[in-house]
């Protein structure tokens, strides 16, 4: 163990193909993302949803119902 050294990491360099600093500050251009699902899709899909759970309590209320009136 006396002398023994440490392995290092391996330093390196990157240099991006399609990326040119000097353009980017000209123009100014930021990255910008995008959402895959649009606020409209989002509000249709919650309504959806609203109404799947809506007839489901009112299936639960119904089934309910008619089992406390079968038993005597």
């Amino acid at each position: 163990m006396l002398g023994s050294r440490l392995p290092k990491a391996k330093q390196f360099s990157y240099t991006p193909h399609y990326y040119d600093p000097e353009k980017e500050k000209k123009t100014g251009h930021q990255i910008k993302f995008r959402r895959h699902f649009s606020k409209a899709s989002i509000r249709a899909r919650s309504l959806v949803w609203l109404l799947f759970l809506l007839a489901l309590v009112i299936y639960l209320v119904l089934f309910f119902i008619r089992l406390s009136h079968s038993q005597p």
